[in-house]
């Protein structure tokens, strides 16, 4: 732990310290009750000549403080008692009785550790009884006084986590906003022309026709049921993607080779639906379609060092960019073909799995491209 977050968590430790439910572990409202009793023993030897050495007041300083902490901790145990939800009458009363007991208590427990004889310390705590009324009721106001600015500043605090969770949420709000106007901004052109292909396909071969429009049924009824989502498993969104394909093999013929490379095992990552339907959309459009021969698309799944890493590679038309292969990685994921669906799915990709979640384009050797979304 940092130091910020130590003087942190030191803070709220304080602050919670002889509440029911304290912040940190349970031992911790004691150490904040023996340091408060070590500062009441050095004031006493510093500013009060006569109340004697620092090793009297810090045994009696500690005795006193510890049995008062002692009474607070098993009075409000017993009775299942937070004094802070008390009304002030009677919260007053409550503290000066406890401060009094543990006062008298503790004063007479650290006497007799010193003295070591019952009869000088009856003797003693006779002389002393005058004292042990007013020093107790001073300590008690000293007591509120702490209690009640801790609570003030505990009041604080939570008025500020409130804000902060308050502003979280308005954020989880923008972001699922922002993704579903995302999600709206997934380009048509496939569905009109493929109807439009259907179209011309019914008059010459109803076959062939009745084949693409099952597709197209196929494609539709598993993109519909992903895109009401925010996050959909590889295994649904692979379902569209093959789906898309289909469609696009009965469209394009022998020009488009599809493989899968994808384990079981990564079958189950989340990410946006139309993620990797969007990287194989782009593989056709600027890399399959503009070539008259075609190619190939492979799409695979492999656990590397920072993740999984799901890759749509193409054998078509390549990169329309000047310079190496490390030039297209830093050119961006929309230089290809100028479109903006690589440039939406990055910002989808931050807003749904944050900034570790990454999306590159580089040239592929042998020609083509590859899409690489690194989860």
């Amino acid at each position: 732990m940092n130091r910020v977050g130590a003087l942190s968590s030191a803070r709220r430790s304080l602050l919670t310290a002889w509440k029911p439910d304290p912040d940190g572990p349970k031992w911790a409202p004691w150490i904040w009750t023996a340091a408060l009793n070590t500062v009441v023993a050095l004031a006493l030897t510093l500013f009060v000549p006569k109340a004697g050495g620092l090793a009297s007041n810090f045994l009696i300083s500690q005795a006193i403080g510890l049995t008062i902490h002692a009474l607070f901790a098993g009075l409000g145990r017993w009775l299942a008692l937070d004094m802070f939800t008390l009304p002030p009458a009677m919260r007053t009363a409550y503290v000066v009785s406890v401060v009094l007991a543990g006062s008298w208590l503790g004063y007479a427990g650290a006497m007799g550790l010193m003295l070591g004889d019952w009869p000088r310390l009856l003797q003693h705590m006779t002389r002393a009884s005058r004292f042990l009324l007013v020093i107790p009721l001073a300590w008690a106001l000293v007591t509120m006084g702490l209690f009640a600015a801790i609570n003030r500043l505990r009041g604080q605090q939570l008025a500020r986590e409130r804000e902060r969770s308050a502003r979280t949420l308005a954020e989880r709000e923008a972001i699922a906003a922002r993704l579903q106007l995302l999600n709206a901004q997934i380009e048509p052109h496939f569905l009109y022309n493929t109807l439009a292909n259907l179209g011309a396909s019914i008059p010459a071969d109803a076959v062939v026709a009745q084949r693409l429009l099952d597709a197209l049924i196929r494609y539709l009824r598993a993109s519909s049921r992903n895109m009401a989502r925010p996050l959909v498993a590889l295994s649904e969104e692979l379902e569209t993607v093959r789906g898309y394909l289909d469609v696009m093999q009965l469209r394009l013929g022998g020009r488009l080779v599809v493989r899968y490379a994808v384990p079981s095992d990564a079958e189950n990552l989340m990410l946006p639906p139309a993620a990797l339907q969007t990287l194989v959309e782009n593989a056709v459009k600027h890399g399959i379609e503009p070539q008259a021969r075609g190619g190939e698309i492979v799409i695979s799944a492999t656990r590397g060092p920072r993740g999984w890493v799901l890759e749509v590679a193409d054998s078509g038309a390549g990169l329309r960019i000047e310079g190496s292969r490390d030039d297209a990685a830093v050119a961006g994921p929309a230089d290809r073909g100028g479109g903006t669906g690589l440039a939406n799915l990055a910002e989808r990709l931050r807003l749904a799995l944050g900034a570790h979640a990454q999306l590159a384009l580089d040239a592929r050797e042998g020609g083509g491209a590859v899409a690489r979304i690194t989860l």
